[in-house]
């Protein structure tokens, strides 16, 4: 399982753990209460270790030295688009600002880097057509003021198909940009 799926994962036990325990709130069963605050530490302890992972895994694409630029480009854009699912993730699932913008620094970087290349940020366009909206957003974001004929229609197709997350805020703002 990979970590964004994992993050999923975990985001959803937290929305059942929450769901057992603001009942409790008003419950006199201090005994209860505590142990279900419990699980909720564990839960936050693995959700913090889920993200330094998926930081670590972002950045140690980013820096991974390759031999061709050929692979050096592969690896930016896998790097790319696993950062843009964490991203949205930690947004999605559960509404980490701080960590979606260590991600979206970490994108910054990859950006700069593949724009020392020969084929620049355009090597982004491999993402448009992405399964994941979340990453077609992010890659057509990147890539409007350079192909704007093709990502336009992209991120307007994201912005009527999504609602209320990351994919749709991202296409919404990069268009009104």
């Amino acid at each position: 399982m990979e970590i964004d799926e994992s993050i999923v994962l975990l985001g959803e036990e937290l929305d059942a753990w929450w769901e057992e325990f603001s009942p409790m709130l008003d419950s006199e069963d201090r005994g209860a209460q505590a142990e279900t605050l419990l699980r909720g530490f564990e839960i936050a302890k693995r959700f913090d270790s889920f993200k330094t992972q998926g930081l670590a895994a972002v950045k140690a694409l980013l820096d991974r030295q390759d031999t061709t630029e050929h692979a050096g480009l592969a690896s930016h854009i896998q790097a790319f688009a696993f950062a843009a699912k964490l991203a949205n993730t930690l947004h999605d699932q559960f509404r980490d600002i701080d960590g979606e913008t260590q991600v979206a620094r970490l994108t910054e970087a990859i950006v700069k880097a593949l724009g020392r290349t020969a084929t620049g940020r355009a090597a982004l366009a491999l993402l448009l057509d992405h399964p994941d909206a979340g990453v077609r957003a992010w890659a057509g974001a990147c890539l409007i003021f350079v192909m704007p004929d093709r990502v336009v229609p992209i991120l307007r197709e994201i912005m009527e198909k999504e609602h209320a997350n990351s994919a749709h805020f991202t296409a919404y703002f990069a268009l009104l940009r």
